[in-house]
């Protein structure tokens, strides 16, 4: 290389690293006139595309370099670097690997790689990656950011805190950081603690991401309209911001404004095309339908092999609720079974895993009972397998002026996972070691955990569907516990299930044959707990509901010992956030349409049919 070309090379690169990125094209593309084949004139040239957000040229330049020396590490990174920017992710992970072979001790390559991977939501890969980069390099704090946030991912939620606490201890007062900290806290459902750590990101530069996420907190902490505020200031300093737009329609569906919902949903669609998640909330409102041009991008995002499998599964649900509002029954089954692949795929389930869990408790149960505490509090559990009406159940109740709905909580899994640390036992089998102290004390934590949340109220629902597994544990904490108990017509609840997009961890949720196993299952759970506690469970038919709303109304009062109120008949007046599925349903009166639901979808559930008769 000759003298002046080097030093060429040396101004674009001190003009490259002082962001003066067009002078630094200009040095570059002035190298390449006189010497074509310059390997560093191309690569260099490839970082300023890519910086300067032309990926599709970075390609080609970069493609240039590697044909010239395919020894080169660094141009390999470049490359995947543009084909993540192009959202290539195989490619970039082809490239990156490719940089890796020449030299594996490099931990920003690893990192790299991480993020590719976790792109593609394989994050148990991502994780083991990120762990060779920080075996390389302990203290590299955004390789502990991402290896945190797949952790997070993957519900390694205390491995995953230690990661960004490091991160954040590397890089104190980082705005992103505290972000990551914050979210996880999130999923940990440490709300306060999430709430503060979303205010002091947003102290240090006003970070509107935590702004998000902060709206997120109030909203699980029943501050809706500080919520809203939120999301609102979001997107007075960010107008295009998809993500606030998204938000504030999913916040808008919860509080009943369906209107507003859509408008902000297409909202992020104008801004963000690609917003599989907006595309899905927008088709699902009762009173809307997506338009020809909505069907039209949905059907071009997954007809496109770069679209990520976590967004195809959002977008095969849009379409299946497009063609079930449309009566294509056929097409709307085959979406929800695409979009249900997908999840199964990632989780598949295991049936071995449910007959074990239950065959432990009948080994393990009854456990003698703590003494009642706090006896001024009702806990009142609505549970069954989810869409089997507890949405509907507990707007009823909350409709009563001496119940308050607090929503669907997380509180007994925290405080199971309390029990296994206090023992240092899994999960049924630390119930034989706890003292009645002990359980005792946990009762007491959940009951002032809602006073503190939801304010003095004498009456608390608790509507998490899939306690019914906890009702041995639950009695033990809290001997004064209620349990309302709804069940559903076995196929109308599998298929109502089916059709939504349930947490990828809810393996029964994504297959047919599983849901049939599961729902089984649950049936004998919940023989098995009216065996000991007949008194203090009470089943409602969810078909028994919608024949005869106030006789099974007042029939689950006199259980409750409260007495009937008239408010209770216009439950779907009552005005309270509803932050699950059914938010929409519970603000209408009761209709019938969902009873025997399944029998229009013909042939397609007959795996259903036969699974259920088989475990039966």
């Amino acid at each position: 290389m000759n003298q002046q070309v080097a030093h060429q090379l040396q101004k674009g690169f001190q003009l490259l690293k002082n962001e003066r990125l067009l002078d630094a094209q200009n040095v570059f593309e002035d190298i390449l006139k006189v010497d074509p084949l310059n390997e560093h004139g191309l690569n260099l040239l490839g970082v300023v595309f890519i910086q300067i957000q032309q990926a599709d040229q970075a390609v080609l330049v970069l493609e240039k370099a590697l044909a010239i020396n395919n020894k080169d590490a660094q141009t390999y990174n470049n490359l995947g670097l543009a084909y993540k920017e192009l959202h290539q992710f195989k490619k970039a992970q082809k490239a990156f690997n490719s940089s890796l072979i020449l030299n594996p001790q490099q931990p920003q390559i690893l990192n790299n790689l991480g993020n590719i991977l976790a792109a593609q939501d394989q994050h148990k890969q991502a994780t083991l990656v990120f762990d060779k980069a920080l075996k390389l390099d302990a203290n590299y704090p955004e390789c502990l950011s991402n290896f945190a946030q797949s952790l997070k991912e993957l519900g390694n939620l205390e491995i995953a805190l230690r990661a960004i606490e490091h991160a954040n201890h590397l890089e104190p007062n980082n705005s992103y950081y505290l972000n990551v900290i914050g979210e996880i806290q999130l999923a940990k459902v440490d709300y306060e603690s999430a709430k503060k750590t979303f205010e002091k990101a947003m102290a240090i530069d006003n970070y509107m991401p935590a702004c998000i996420n902060l709206s997120t907190t109030l909203k699980q902490l029943g501050h809706h309209r500080k919520a809203k505020a939120c999301l609102q200031k979001v997107i007075k300093h960010e107008p295009n911001n998809s993500e606030a737009h998204h938000h504030l329609g999913v916040l808008q569906e919860q509080l009943g404004e369906f209107d507003s919902a859509a408008t902000s949903f297409r909202i992020a669609l104008k801004h963000t095309p690609n917003h599989a998640s907006s595309f899905y909330q927008l088709a699902k409102l009762k009173n809307q339908i997506l338009k020809t041009e909505e069907v039209e991008k949905i059907t071009e995002l997954l007809a496109d092999s770069a679209t990520p499998s976590v967004f195809k599964t959002s977008l095969f649900f849009a379409l299946a609720v497009y063609y079930d509002k449309s009566k294509q029954y056929a097409f709307a089954i085959k979406n929800y079974a695409y979009a249900q692949q997908i999840k199964a795929e990632k989780c598949p389930y295991n049936s071995k895993l449910t007959e074990q869990y239950r065959v432990a408790m009948e080994d393990i149960m009854p456990i003698s009972p703590a003494k009642v505490c706090m006896d001024h509090v009702h806990p009142i559990f609505i549970i069954g397998m989810p869409r089997s009406g507890t949405s509907l159940t507990e707007q009823i109740l909350a409709s009563h002026s001496q119940v308050f709905g607090s929503g669907e909580l997380g509180y007994i899994n925290d405080l199971v996972k309390m029990a296994e640390q206090t023992s240092n036992t899994p999960y049924p089998y630390c119930l034989n070691k706890l003292s009645q102290s002990q359980l005792s004390e946990m009762g007491r934590q959940y009951k002032q955990r809602m006073l503190e949340t939801f304010g003095d109220h004498t009456y608390f629902t608790d509507k998490n569907p899939l306690n019914y597994n906890f009702v041995g544990f639950i009695k033990a904490i809290l001997p004064d516990a209620k349990f309302v108990y709804c069940q559903r017509d076995s196929i109308d609840n599998c298929l109502s299930i089916f059709k939504l997009p349930f947490d990828d961890s809810q393996g029964y949720a994504h297959e047919l044959n599983a849901l049939g196993h599961y729902y089984r299952e649950h049936e004998r759970l919940m023989v098995f707990w009216a065996g000991f506690h007949s008194e203090d469970i009470i089943t409602i038919k969810y078909e028994a509901v919608v024949d005869n709303q106030p006789k099974e109304t007042a029939r689950l009062l006199e259980f409750l010992g409260l007495d009937y109120e008239q408010a209770t008949e216009r439950f779907y007046q009552t005005q309270r956030i509803v932050m699950t599925p059914s938010a929409e349903q519970v603000r209408q009166p009761i209709y019938k349409t969902s009873i025997n639901n399944w029998q229009k979808y013909g042939d397609a559930l007959k795996p259903l049919q036969q699974a259920l008769n088989k475990y039966k």
